[in-house]
């Protein structure tokens, strides 16, 4: 099946995303747990406590999970996905899955030492010229993302 969208700007829709996780397992975007497994072994704890933004269907989680990583929170905005992953992996405690919109994360400050992205940003500037010179809304978009995350690791 081909879950490419007829139009980019789709990948800024949540409808797009339900309807691609009703049927798609597994997708890592960027490349699986093995790509990234020397940088993660390199700079993150295996008790650190780790934020996914954007985890979709990707087997990144189980995988660190797998590897020794016991404290994962994913979030993503699709319904769809979070029920499907978090019945998925109901087989791993201290791994959770919620709803949420990365701009507006509902964790107290400092509830993670890690925060990890692979590639949700691309996704909201699919319909920008460039990455360099993107429009006020994309940046606003951007930048309330960022202070999200900024106050929720303990480096905030």
């Amino acid at each position: 099946m081909n879950y490419l969208p007829d139009d980019n700007s789709r990948y800024n829709d949540v409808d797009y995303w339900d309807e691609r996780y009703k049927t798609e397992q597994s997708f890592d975007w960027l490349g699986c747990f093995s790509k990234f497994k020397h940088l993660l072994e390199k700079h993150v704890k295996q008790e650190d406590s780790i934020l996914i933004l954007g985890c979709g269907n990707s087997s990144m989680s189980g995988d660190m999970y797998s590897a020794g990583y016991r404290s994962i929170t994913n979030i993503d905005y699709s319904s769809v996905c979070i029920s499907t992953m978090g019945a998925r992996y109901s087989h791993c405690p201290g791994m959770t899955w919620q709803q949420m919109d990365v701009r507006q994360l509902s964790f107290p400050e400092a509830s993670f030492d890690v925060i990890l992205e692979k590639a949700t940003l691309d996704a909201i500037m699919v319909e920008e010229k460039s990455p360099w010179e993107v429009s006020p809304d994309t940046a606003c978009f951007i930048h309330q993302a960022l202070t999200e995350v900024q106050f929720k690791t303990d480096e905030g």
